[in-house]
């Protein structure tokens, strides 16, 4: 049984968050962080390109016995799972995380979402899954972003946070919302936040190291990204030798993410873009602001 989610949203920081909260003695966030256990009731209907659903059902954890194996090695430890989809895939991961534990503890991360929307797009841009423009996407996101198409691709309907958020606020007792912002400039107060958040001890530290995971933008070299990104028989061939070189395992994910970062360069979104998705969002921003106890407008610069 997990004691805390990490709900989302998608393009959050949540992987950046998840691996700066499994520090923490007292908490256990499995790999993959991101099982979509509590989706599965969604995952055999979704939509979309075929080497996209084929990785994300490779990833994806949907039976319960394999789910509970993930957790076996983590004794007293509190149990997470960060999968940012459950935050707008709502009506289906409540029911499932309540049968669960209806006293689950419930974090969710908002980012300004324009800027969210932007990040989702480039990063299926990057992964070679999306070949419209970010303005068409903009025009018809009414006509194309419903279910069954998978939710990865709803880039400008996930940012409608309002519903998302009250959604949570009714099913369970403890939500804590915090923004994108706030992990990206000062992580460890937020960790430590969490950690009283989830009633243990408040013992992170600043790091002058920490990394970003899952950066969204366009490669600089795509063909380092290709190679990074698919298996292949040079990367199974050298695998070996770079785990033999860096044993640790922490020390290997920050090594391949600094490489991986490296190679993607930050796209700058179009000023009309941003005017037109600013409007689409103005009313639900104040709607979550007042719900949430924040000023986002202000704090995201609208």
């Amino acid at each position: 049984m997990i004691d805390f989610v990490i709900a989302g949203t998608f393009k959050g920081a949540s992987s950046t968050l998840a691996y700066e909260m499994g520090r923490h003695a007292r908490i256990c966030i499995p790999n993959p962080k991101d099982p979509y256990f509590y989706l599965a009731a969604l995952d055999s209907s979704l939509e979309g390109p075929a080497a996209f659903l084929q990785a994300h059902r490779a990833a994806s954890v949907l039976d319960r016995p394999s789910f509970s194996a993930l957790y076996s090695g983590c004794g007293s430890a509190l149990c997470g799972d960060a999968t940012p989809l459950y935050l707008y895939c709502h009506e289906y991961a409540i029911p499932a995380i309540q049968a669960d534990n209806p006293d689950a503890k419930i974090v969710i991360i908002l980012r300004n979402p324009a800027d969210r929307a932007f990040s989702n797009f480039n990063h299926n841009v990057k992964d070679g899954f999306e070949n419209r423009s970010f303005s068409s996407c903009i025009d018809e996101w009414d006509q194309t972003e419903h279910f069954p198409l998978h939710p990865f691709f709803h880039y400008v309907r996930a940012g409608f946070y309002d519903a998302q958020v009250a959604a949570y606020q009714a099913a369970f007792e403890h939500v804590k919302v915090i923004t994108y912002d706030q992990v990206v400039t000062n992580i460890h107060l937020v960790l430590n936040d969490i950690a009283e958040f989830l009633g243990i001890a408040p013992e992170f530290k600043p790091r002058s190291d920490a990394i970003r995971l899952n950066k969204s933008g366009l490669p600089r070299f795509p063909a380092l990204h290709r190679f990074i990104l698919h298996e292949n028989p040079i990367k199974n061939a050298m695998r070996p030798l770079y785990r033999n070189v860096l044993r640790n395992p922490n020390t290997r994910k920050r090594v391949a993410e600094r490489v991986k970062n490296f190679n993607i360069e930050s796209q700058e979104m179009a000023a009309v873009e941003r005017a037109r998705l600013y409007e689409l969002y103005s009313s639900d921003i104040d709607r979550v602001s007042q719900r949430v106890g924040l000023d986002l407008a202000q704090r995201w610069g609208i």
